[in-house]
């Protein structure tokens, strides 16, 4: 006779869709980065630098019971080079993580900067596990690491950065 099983029943997943982004999505993006930035978890955008974003994002979208789409993600890469490319505003609406959506998101940014030749792509995140899960790492094969030098404090930047939009 087998023990009951402890674990809690996993959740069925949310269906969800990714596609690239495009400038219609805007205002919707904006909204959905909105509490990221105010819980200080994401970088405030102006609206000009979202747009240049979005020419390597992609959002993800789910069908509501009413039929209608609504935009739960978003995640762009930011090509510095041929060589290095970056994760940028990697978010996904409440009540809609843990459904694989923000790994689909990386996926294809990450598929993205692969179809632009870039040599590597970094991320940066206070989820460690979940961007291992997706194959990042703290150093490349060759043993590089990425060191940084804090020029401001986040506290700086979130008091006044002039930004209202």
């Amino acid at each position: 006779m087998s023990e009951p099983s402890t674990a809690e029943p996993e959740k069925p997943k949310i269906p969800f869709k990714i596609r690239r982004a495009h400038f219609d999505d805007l205002a919707n993006i904006q909204a959905l980065l909105k509490p990221f930035v105010e819980q200080r978890k994401l970088l405030r955008r102006m609206q000009s630098e979202l747009i240049l974003l979005m020419a390597n994002g992609y959002v993800a979208e789910v069908t509501t019971e009413s039929g209608e789409t609504k935009l739960v993600g978003f995640s762009a890469v930011e090509i510095y080079s041929r060589k290095l490319g970056e994760i940028q505003c990697l978010a996904v609406a409440e009540g809609y993580q843990g459904n694989g959506i923000g790994s689909g998101l990386v996926k294809a940014c990450v598929d993205r900067a692969r179809e632009k030749g870039i040599l590597e792509v970094m991320a940066i995140s206070a989820s460690e596990g979940f961007l291992r899960q997706l194959g990042f790492d703290y150093s490349l094969p060759e043993q590089k690491r990425a060191l940084f030098c804090q020029l401001h404090s986040r506290d700086e930047i979130f008091k006044d950065d002039g930004f209202d939009d």
